[in-house]
């Protein structure tokens, strides 16, 4: 894997500044909040939808946990902002486009072009605490949730 192989629970979140939907967002300025930031293949697509909108579903009860979420693809600003709007997306999606940020995480898939599903749960601290390899689209969110409690 690229630059990010050595990236893993117990290691600093690599940060990252970049446009979202809601706005330029900067990793290092959601320190005191776990972050879920959860890589997703694709805009619009069926498995993508299934899993943002169960994000969106939670996220009251992933923010009562002290958490929030930043969603994230290679897929261009107007792509995400499309698709936050289709289905009223309440969390910030992040375009990165040059695969920079999926690569600082080692989640680049090469053949694809783009990042895999991979689902990192940061501290409080900026430090990775769980990294979900194996994401299930349905139950997404609810084993977000889980893990969150357990990491509390």
């Amino acid at each position: 894997m690229g630059d990010g192989a050595s990236i893993g629970v117990g290691s600093p979140a690599p940060d990252f500044t970049a446009e979202s939907t809601q706005g330029r967002i900067r990793l290092s300025n959601y320190k005191g909040k776990s972050v879920v930031l959860y890589f997703y293949v694709k805009d619009m697509t069926p498995g993508c939808t299934v899993q943002s909108i169960g994000i969106k579903d939670s996220m009251e009860r992933i923010r009562a946990l002290g958490a929030e979420v930043i969603g994230i693809s290679s897929d261009d600003l107007e792509s995400h902002k499309r698709f936050a709007a289709k289905y009223g997306l309440n969390f910030p999606l992040v375009s990165d486009a040059d695969n920079s940020i999926s690569k600082a995480y080692g989640v680049f898939n090469e053949e694809k072009g783009r990042a895999r599903r991979v689902t990192f749960i940061i501290d409080r601290d900026g430090v990775i605490r769980h990294i979900m390899n194996r994401v299930d689209v349905k139950s997404h969110a609810d084993d977000v949730i889980d893990m969150l409690k357990k990491l509390q």
